[in-house]
């Protein structure tokens, strides 16, 4: 081949490197948006009709929003990837980066629109008021306002600020599952919750009625993070897609979600006008420092009240295992080291759980702050059991001879010369205990007893306010705990720098 035939060859080649350079890189940028994922937020736990586990296959989700998702995605041309979270935080975690947008029944309010900004509304809902079905007091949620009833809810929701707005008692509940199996169990007197979640987890149940017609409109939005201006047009423009193309209407349907406030919504749309935006003064909450201090004041008090009483009740069935452990009979020690094995290998969540919602099966009832107080003091006195039993090994076999040797009885011996000497090596460890009960008291959320972690996690999560409510919140637990390890360590002084007693004679006697 000629040297210009060569050159005619390369100049050929290059000229269609350059022609095709555009659509390859267009190519490539279609490609690399298709595989860019969609990530959403949303939480799983108690979250029928929305999104949960599919009890035929656990590994995977189901719900109406899940469903509607997968078509957002697809109408933006990306890959959509499940997230799930914590529902109190939620909005937070989206603010972190977690995700891209929330998709969890998220109810635009005045004060999330300070952290975070909202896609077009794609579901209309109402609150339904749930009942026992042999309860005549109620018809509507004005009796339980007249009555001074205790309504329950899921927490930071519309239901819960409107409760909240009109005086009515309430219980927060992490979950709606948890608040329907108390209403059966006549803890609260009834529940009002979003009509999806009523009519999953209530309408077929033969123990529950509704109370009254459902009642205070508002609708569900997508939350995007603030900034993600570009990501909110795409978001916009797809729920209008599949709004237009019957997509949306058909998983409705296919939910039994679908009704005359939905066809409400997609009107304007299918008809290519503007949708009415709809105000939610209803569930808007504006933030109040006093009334925050407030409700932490008195959620500290509870906390006080429950970790009191639990270490109550491991000091006093710490020392019989611990004895029954490392003194008593074989047929005393299988037992104590049972219970012991078992609160110490199981989690304490767990085991509230079990006492709250497990114990009714054979008529057992407690509320949840009972519970907490029981529970916790069970699970601590397996704990403080062997901080005794060390107290008590760590003494030389020679105490007990020389108590005996005095014609002490092994009772006597043990509360006049054994029991004082152990207590001084198990002090420190005790007070470490009870300072870590005062945290441990967290756990009780779970069985909806408002003490200070959840009151402030509830108030966080709705005002935003982490930074200044965690600065107060943290100040209440050094008040609670700071005099408590203050005496702690007088009362180690003491009992290190008393005069010579019995005791001690009996000691150094020995």
């Amino acid at each position: 081949m000629c040297k210009s035939s060569r050159i005619s060859l390369g100049q050929s080649f290059g000229s269609s490197i350059i022609l095709f350079l555009p659509l390859f890189l267009l190519v490539s940028t279609t490609t690399g948006r298709a595989q860019q994922p969609l990530r959403w937020g949303a939480d799983p736990s108690g979250g029928a009709p929305y999104v949960y586990a599919d009890p035929a296959n656990p590994d995977r989700y189901i719900g109406y929003e899940k469903e509607m998702v997968d078509a957002l995605a697809a109408a933006i041309n990306r890959k959509p990837e499940f997230v799930p979270t914590d529902w109190e935080s939620i909005v937070s975690t989206l603010e972190r980066g977690s995700f891209d947008i929330v998709v969890n029944g998220l109810e635009p309010t005045r004060d999330r629109e300070r952290q975070i900004s909202f896609s077009k509304p794609y579901y209309v809902f109402e609150q339904q008021l749930t009942v026992r079905k042999d309860e005549t007091r109620i018809q509507s949620i004005a009796d339980c306002s007249r009555l001074h009833l205790v309504m329950g809810t899921l927490g930071n929701t519309a239901a819960s600020r409107y409760l909240e707005k009109e005086g009515i008692p309430f219980r927060g509940y992490p979950d709606p599952v948890a608040a329907y199996r108390d209403l059966e169990l006549k803890r609260i007197d009834g529940v009002l919750m979003d009509v999806p979640m009523e009519m999953y987890y209530a309408r077929s149940n033969p123990l529950l009625k509704a109370a009254g017609a459902p009642f205070l409109r508002g609708t569900y939005n997508i939350g995007l993070r603030k900034g993600d201006d570009a990501l909110k047009i795409q978001v916009d423009t797809a729920i209008d897609k599949i709004i237009r193309d019957g997509t949306l209407e058909q998983i409705l349907r296919k939910w039994n979600l679908w009704n005359e406030a939905q066809a409400e919504l997609q009107a304007p749309i299918r008809a290519g006008q503007k949708s009415d935006t709809i105000s939610y003064d209803l569930t808007s909450v504006s933030f109040n420092w006093r009334q925050a201090l407030g409700r932490l004041a008195r959620a500290a008090i509870v906390t006080v009240l429950i970790a009191f009483g639990s270490m109550f009740i491991a000091v006093v069935l710490g020392m019989p295992l611990a004895v029954g452990q490392s003194m008593g009979p074989r047929w005393i020690q299988g037992p104590c080291t049972v219970y012991i094995e078992f609160f110490r290998g199981t989690p304490v969540l767990v085991q509230l759980l079990f006492l709250y919602f497990g114990l009714p099966a054979i008529g057992i009832r407690m509320s949840g702050s009972v519970t907490a107080l029981i529970g916790l003091g069970l699970n601590y006195a397996a704990y403080e059991s062997q901080v005794y039993r060390a107290a008590l090994e760590a003494l030389p076999r020679g105490q007990w001879e020389a108590a005996y040797s005095l014609g002490m009885s092994p009772v006597l011996a043990f509360r006049r010369i054994i029991l004082p000497q152990a207590f001084r090596i198990a002090l420190p460890p005790m007070t470490n205990d009870f300072v870590s009960l005062f945290k441990d008291t967290s756990v009780a959320y779970v069985i909806s007893v408002w003490e200070l972690a959840t009151a402030y996690r509830e108030l966080a999560n709705a005002s935003g306010q982490f930074l200044l409510l965690g600065v107060a919140v943290s100040a209440f637990y050094l008040a609670m705990s700071l005099p408590l390890a203050h005496l702690a360590r007088r009362l180690e002084r003491h009992l290190r720098n008393r005069p010579a007693s019995e005791t001690e004679t009996t000691e150094v006697a020995v």
